[in-house]
């Protein structure tokens, strides 16, 4: 096991805290890329993952059919890291193998974006897109391993994974952000429109009251004008 650590040249584990290699860390591009990847695969990652079974029924399907399509889903987050990792194997090539499996990301991202579900041939094409705008997740598991074979020094090593960890969470924060985001402002929508329309119901009760020919009852009234809900005095909102 030595030998082969002295082959891959990264050294052997070393528990006294070097401070140069840590800011050799820090200066180092490499860092900032492999943060870099972590966080912008994590993000999509969050969304994708947490409503897979939202998004496979959206296309129609049953509950049943879509609990087994997500399994075929696992199944394919299989092949593409296994197929990605022996491609890597066979060619030595990481970077490019982790840039050919975003483009079906791309591809499948556009289709879900663009094509409107209308028969049987859309829905399996939308479903099989959706499949593989996960194909990202190649450049996820692969840039680990470039961490363990490219970074040499304990304490360089050390803070590389660890950044890597920060970036990693930040993308699942950033991700379940939006979503408390979308969730408050949600709210804040829905108060205030409750809180208009009660308002605007009011105002109308008061013109009401104080006078007969707009409300409902009068003799003048037919319900059958052609007036927007602003227009119409004898209008109510519902809330």
């Amino acid at each position: 096991m030595v030998e082969r650590v002295r082959e891959n040249r990264t050294g052997i584990q070393n528990k006294k805290f070097r401070k140069y290699q840590a800011l050799e860390a820090l200066q180092d591009p490499q860092m900032w890329c492999y943060c870099g990847i972590q966080l912008f695969t994590t993000m999509p990652t969050s969304g994708l993952g947490t409503f897979a079974n939202i998004i496979i029924k959206g296309f129609d399907f049953t509950t049943l059919q879509t609990q087994l399509l997500s399994m075929v889903l696992g199944a394919y987050i299989i092949m593409v890291l296994l197929s990605s990792a022996w491609i890597v194997k066979r060619t030595g090539q990481n970077l490019i193998t982790m840039a050919a499996y975003c483009i079906p990301s791309f591809i499948g991202t556009i289709v879900l974006m663009t094509v409107q579900n209308t028969n049987t041939a859309t829905k399996a094409g939308l479903l099989l897109s959706y499949y593989i705008t996960l194909s990202f997740w190649a450049a996820q598991a692969l840039t680990l391993s470039m961490i363990s074979r490219n970074i040499a020094g304990q304490t360089k090593k050390s803070t590389v994974i660890a950044a890597n960890f920060i970036a990693w969470a930040t993308g699942n924060a950033i991700a379940f952000s939006i979503h408390l985001a979308c969730y408050t402002l949600l709210e804040l929508i829905l108060i205030y429109l409750r809180f208009h329309l009660k308002s605007q119901n009011a105002k109308k009760d008061q013109l009401a009251a104080v006078d007969d020919t707009i409300t409902g009852t009068s003799e003048d009234f037919d319900g059958f004008e052609d007036l927007t809900d602003r227009e119409n005095l004898r209008f109510r909102y519902v809330y």
